[in-house]
């Protein structure tokens, strides 16, 4: 099997509240995903999609990515889908970095190799070890009174896992998450991110001021560096996030002890491919994850669920629904979600495929 050519579309998804607030002053009301379509000799088709939160959360721009897949697409026209390290290579030799660019063709010609094998992806992956995966439900930052009624409704929707964005003044951030843990269920798990805002001293401060309580600390620095130090002052267990772009990142994290968790997202490493090692790695560390990605419909979230399906339930801290964070789908046949839990399908490949008429048809390479 060999690939024949490559679609690249694209389509903006509408977030389903107000904006998707976080520190930083950032702040987004509409996501541009792009979505790949590889056709091969046999007929198959593999879908894959990334979608950036912004221009402002991690080293990549929605824009920028058609761009890349100008180059990366020839590198792989005539290959095997299937030989998903030998794309890799390919890809890097013609592209130096932008992983998240080359995730979405990693993603597509994993759906490839599950359909050709006739398996379910997370089979590839390593087998249906987490049927029913814990979400969490992000609380965008806005005013104390609206994050109490978000986090409300989710809670009345099933969600036992709660990321909570930050990045009022420190002293704020202190009371507002004080007051909310008047509310905390026992069984509920509360991330607080601050998503790089803090210095290390106004990390500590919350942490300190805030020590009888039961959270993660995620991410509360610009770098590894100072989100090292803070660890090493304070009793919360931290989650790294930003900071992790590679799996040398996470190997140096593990060298440190530099963190309790991690957010491995997907396309931020260069698909499935490269995550499943980080994802293998930390397993065998005892590093909890929450397997996810930046953005995305119902292609991305079947990409990064597929994963965390085959990851054992005791490793995997969250994952997230991102499809329905959107008014619209893009694809067909996206995970089911049921009171705070996730599903999969038993279908070949991803499950999905996307809805034509949706997307915008941007460049055809073959």
């Amino acid at each position: 099997m060999r690939i024949q050519s490559i679609a690249v579309y694209a389509a903006d998804l509408t977030y389903t509240g107000k904006a998707y607030a976080f520190a930083g002053g950032r702040s987004h009301q509409v996501f541009t995903s792009t979505v790949v379509v590889l056709t091969t000799d046999t007929g198959l088709e593999g879908y894959g999609e990334v979608c950036p939160c912004g221009p402002n959360y991690m080293a990549a721009f929605s824009e920028g990515i058609p761009s890349c897949l100008s180059l990366l697409a020839p590198s792989v026209i005539g290959e095997d889908p299937t030989h998903t390290t030998c794309i890799h290579d390919c890809m890097d030799q013609a592209l130096t970095g932008h992983a998240v660019a080359k995730a979405a063709i990693d993603i597509a010609c994993w759906d490839l190799l599950g359909k050709h094998a006739g398996l379910p992806v997370y089979a590839l992956l390593g087998g249906l070890l987490s049927p029913s995966m814990p979400l969490h439900r992000n609380v965008p930052l806005a005013k104390p009174d609206e994050m109490e009624e978000s986090l409300r409704q989710f809670r009345s929707e099933g969600f036992r896992r709660i990321q909570i964005k930050l990045g009022h003044s420190v002293e704020e951030d202190i009371d507002l998450v004080r007051t909310l843990s008047k509310i905390k269920h026992a069984d509920e798990i509360w991330m607080c991110d601050i998503n790089r805002a803090w210095r290390q001293d106004e990390a500590v401060r919350f942490s300190r001021a805030l020590e009888d309580l039961e959270i993660y600390l995620e991410q509360p620095c610009y770098s590894y560096e100072e989100c090292l130090s803070v660890r090493r002052r304070i009793r919360h267990p931290v989650k790294l996030d930003e900071s992790l772009n590679s799996l040398a990142d996470v190997q140096r994290a593990l060298r440190d002890d530099a963190m309790d968790a991690m957010a491995l997202k997907v396309s931020r490493v260069g698909g499935l491919t490269p995550s499943r090692i980080i994802r293998d790695v930390c397993v065998d560390a005892g590093i909890a994850m929450t397997i996810e990605d930046a953005w995305g419909s119902g292609i991305a979230t079947a990409a990064y669920a597929h994963l965390a399906a085959s990851t054992p339930l005791k490793a995997l801290l969250t994952t997230t629904d991102l499809h329905n964070y959107n008014t619209s789908q893009l694809a067909t046949g996206a995970p089911e979600v049921s009171f705070g839990r996730m599903t999969l399908s038993d279908r070949p490949g991803l499950g999905v495929a996307p809805d034509l008429e949706k997307l915008t048809l941007l460049h055809v390479y073959e």
